[in-house]
């Protein structure tokens, strides 16, 4: 790839050059989606993808298989830890997000293709193994980020009813209670966050997905401090819960505020590891 020529573009506003198509240069930039140079993935790939979009410069056909080809992007290589194949799944989610976002503002999706995109983000959620932020020399891999990303463009979009906004927040927080050895350092908590802000402004669903922090047997969390990978997992989960808590404080108009901190705290109050 000539990455001049792209940059160039990027300068440009990302107006489309003259001689060249949309279709032929998106493959390049889908190609970029793998790579280990951070400045094709995220820099060109990303961003050109995202304002081409905004452009107008695909057709509905085309972004409809743009979500076919990037839902099987996901699934290569998950499972696997510490490897580059990290990259074109979890950029992947962010060019989906894109999309979703599209389709909110100009709507063109039907429901069930919204329902499956939200179902495979989902699993996609629950089985990333790879929970890197920021790699060096690489860039970011960030897939709890980039993930929350398509979940916060998914509870906007309208399509979705109350039964399917809470099982977001159940993903979210069965996502965050599986055990892990990796300490979220890099904003992972804030991205969760605004997913969940937007199912709230929504006022659609229940408390009830906090109860998924605190098991009814009282001992899920108990001696967690005595094993690493236990701590660590509580630590995350703990971040997230008083991240939350306080994005709610600071937002002056939401629908049941004092009801919604008050199961927060109560939640807060039940992670109790003596």
């Amino acid at each position: 790839m000539d990455k001049q020529f792209w940059l160039d573009i990027r300068e440009n506003k990302f107006a489309l050059p003259a001689g060249h198509s949309a279709g032929p240069l998106t493959e390049e930039l889908f190609s970029c989606l793998e790579s280990t140079d951070p400045e094709l993935r995220d820099l060109i790939a990303y961003e050109t993808f995202a304002n081409w979009i905004e452009q107008g410069l695909y057709s509905h056909d085309e972004l409809r298989a743009y979500i076919l080809r990037l839902l099987v992007n996901l699934q290569n290589g998950l499972g696997e830890r510490d490897t580059d194949s990290v990259f074109a799944r979890t950029f992947s989610v962010l060019f989906l997000a894109e999309i979703v976002y599209h389709d909110k503002q100009h709507p063109f999706l039907d429901r069930d293709e919204v329902l499956n995109i939200l179902a495979k983000g989902l699993n996609y959620l629950e089985e990333e193994k790879d929970p890197r932020g920021y790699i060096p020399e690489k860039g970011w891999a960030h897939a709890l980020a980039h993930t929350s990303d398509l979940l916060y463009t998914l509870a906007e979009n309208p399509k979705l009813e109350r039964e399917h906004l809470e099982m977001l927040l159940h993903g979210i927080a069965e996502k965050l209670i599986t055990p892990t050895d990796w300490v979220y350092i890099h904003g992972e908590d804030d991205r969760l966050v605004r997913a969940v802000m937007s199912v709230y402004q929504r006022k659609l669903a229940s408390q009830d997905w906090l109860a998924v922090f605190t098991p009814p047997d009282g001992d899920f969390w108990k001696d967690s401090y005595k094993n690493q990978t236990a701590q660590t997992t509580f630590f995350n989960t703990k971040t997230f819960l008083r991240s939350l808590h306080f994005r709610i404080t600071q937002t002056e108009e939401l629908d049941g505020k004092e009801h919604i901190l008050a199961s927060i705290q109560k939640t807060l109050q039940g992670l109790k590891q003596f």
